[in-house]
């Protein structure tokens, strides 16, 4: 999931980038290639021939970032003088998973791959086609100690213990990014109903109800309640169901697939059944019910979504929320700044009543971002050698915070973002031209450097807000009562640790996995329906109930107690592999 679960400038690249396939260019050209990085996995190789040639990496995008080649931007004309490597980006259409699973039955995937869960990434390990890393380990000790924590976990996520993977975006620091999709809500309406305190289910259904009768047009186009991308594959099965993270017990460490992770007792549950799942698609229901509910959701990806964003036509939209800032920009620029989002929390009633601190998610893996290098790759040693730089401190800062005298100073020993670096991150096309977001596939980190400055500058949580959030964002804020706009998020939770459980995955070449993926097509089916077809509160509880008794008829059970057989079993494994 994309419980996924990201943002500004860089997030609108980090979706977007979905795989990455390496070949070599027709015309081959010298070039000089120095390897500063911190133990280099092949060292030999910078003095190869093939070491001097131009390596092409196509990149492929599900929309369409305007750069066709690395070395247009400032990090990517880096990394050409250092390793003569460009990566060409290529526009992709379709269903990215669908497209991963008829590479690997065609045996024509790329040098480099992006994986977007565990599940498929188990099937390409399984099937040989991905090629081990500990050897980038033993020789590059600045990844070994860059991945110190995640390196175990990867390798548990294989099922023969090897290392086979690197992911994007951690490790992480609590501070640094407090990551809460919640509901983006527009500030026009809230300074309307007198800057409300919404939490519950019920107080956003009131709010938005009032808010379509006062505002029935927007620029001349009928105003939508509340928009969510159902269409995506990731939508449905993902964030229909996602408001158990809102509440004390659970993070969303296990996906978005037939279970959920309760942190507190430290066991997988069954997702379907969950109390707080239920309260989710009774809510959806309500607003369906209720006229709020964009009825085109069920159908829109995220083309159409952010379409309805940008215009400012939806009063709210539900979990995507890292897209507000750019939507903003675009409102402020079409002459009209009151129409911008901001971020607000939510939780179901019975989440409202025990007040619990809220499972934050940290996370320790990051399956909706695996990275790995494929049997096909024409010349690995070159690829580890860049991922091996990448891990270093010139790498990270360099891929993260730009260049020094330009995107950042150092004063104090510290690292001070320019008014440049400011400006990139308001102005999409200028943060492109710099590379940020461009090359998240050779890893990312959300932690400090050595300066006490996190490596992308934007998550200083000193200067979070004034980077991130335009003005208006910031004044809506302060309506509330807030002092910065993850103030309430970090009062009222708390930090979770994904740890082994974002590693445990069912084979799912097996007959037990068959099981499991039946119960995640039963959900997705059945949710659907639980939302639209209910036309009272007895009638959802009517078709919940035997929904359910159908739904218990899978044996659920069984797949959730291999879960947690196989959380046991790795918690053993992990003592050996530290």
């Amino acid at each position: 999931m994309k419980s996924a679960v990201r943002k500004l400038v860089s997030a609108a690249l980090v979706s977007s980038l979905l795989f990455v396939s390496a070949c070599n260019t027709d015309e081959m050209r010298e070039g000089e290639q120095s390897s500063q990085s911190s133990g280099s996995p092949v060292e030999e190789s910078s003095n190869s021939p093939e070491a001097k040639q131009e390596y092409v990496i196509k990149v492929l995008v599900q929309t369409n970032n305007q750069i066709k080649r690395s070395d247009e931007t400032k990090i990517g004309k880096k990394i050409k003088e250092k390793f003569n490597i460009v990566f060409e980006y290529m526009q992709t259409p379709g269903n990215y998973a669908d497209k991963l699973n008829l590479m690997l039955a065609g045996g024509d995937y790329p040098e480099i791959i992006t994986i977007q869960d565990n599940a498929t990434f188990d099937k390409y390990v399984r099937a040989g086609a991905l090629l081990p890393l500990d050897d980038v380990v033993e020789s590059s000790p600045a990844f070994a100690e860059r991945y110190n924590v995640q390196i175990p976990l990867w390798k548990l996520s294989a099922f023969d213990g090897k290392l086979y993977k690197w992911e994007g975006q951690v490790p992480v620091d609590f501070q640094n990014k407090v990551e809460v999709n919640d509901v983006g809500v527009r500030i026009d309406v809230l300074e309307q109903q007198g800057w409300p305190k919404l939490l519950s289910t019920d107080d956003y259904i009131q709010f938005l109800k009032k808010a379509l009768e006062e505002n029935p047009m927007t620029n001349g186009k009928k105003t939508i309640g509340m928009i969510v991308p159902f269409g995506e594959p990731w939508g449905m099965q993902g964030i229909s169901s996602i408001m158990y993270e809102k509440g004390g017990r659970y993070s969303t460490a296990a996906g978005n697939l037939g279970v959920i992770w309760n942190q507190v007792d430290k066991k997988f549950e069954d997702m379907m059944t969950n109390e707080y799942v239920k309260e989710n698609l009774a809510f959806f229901n309500k607003l369906y019910r209720e006229g709020i509910l964009d009825k085109d959701s069920f159908t829109d990806k995220m083309d159409q979504f952010q379409e309805k964003l940008n215009s400012g036509r939806a009063l709210s939209s539900w979990y995507v929320v890292w897209g507000l800032v750019t939507a903003n920009q675009g409102l402020i620029e079409a002459g009209h700044p009151e129409l911008q989002y901001i971020n607000l929390p939510i939780r179901s009633m019975k989440q409202i009543e025990r007040n619990e601190k809220r499972q934050i998610r940290v996370e320790d893996t990051r399956p909706f971002a695996i990275f790995a290098i494929t049997k096909n790759a024409k010349h690995p040693e070159r690829i580890k050698e860049l991922v091996a730089w990448a891990a270093t401190e010139e790498g990270r800062i360099m891929l993260q915070s730009g260049i020094e005298g330009e995107e950042y100073t150092i004063e104090n020993g510290k690292r001070v973002p320019t008014d440049s670096y400011k400006e990139a991150l308001r102005d999409r096309e200028l943060g492109r031209s710099i590379g940020f977001g461009a090359f998240d596939f050779l890893g990312s980190v959300l932690s400090n450097a050595p300066d006490g400055v996190p490596y992308s500058m934007e998550y200083d949580p000193k200067i979070q807000d004034e980077l991130q959030l335009t003005q208006g964002m910031r004044d809506a804020y302060e309506q509330l009562g807030w002092e910065s706009s993850k103030e309430y998020f970090i009062q009222t939770g708390e930090a979770a640790n994904t740890g082994i459980a974002g590693t445990i995955t069912i084979d799912t070449t097996s007959e037990l996995g068959a099981q499991h993926q039946k119960m995640v097509d039963f959900r997705v089916k059945n949710s659907a329906l639980l939302i639209v077809s209910p036309k009272t509160d007895e009638e959802f509880e009517t078709m919940y109930e035997s929904v359910i008794a159908s739904y218990k008829q899978l044996k659920p059970e069984i797949v959730v107690n291999e879960y947690n057989k196989l959380y046991a079993e790795k918690q053993a494994q992990l003592m050996q592999l530290k």
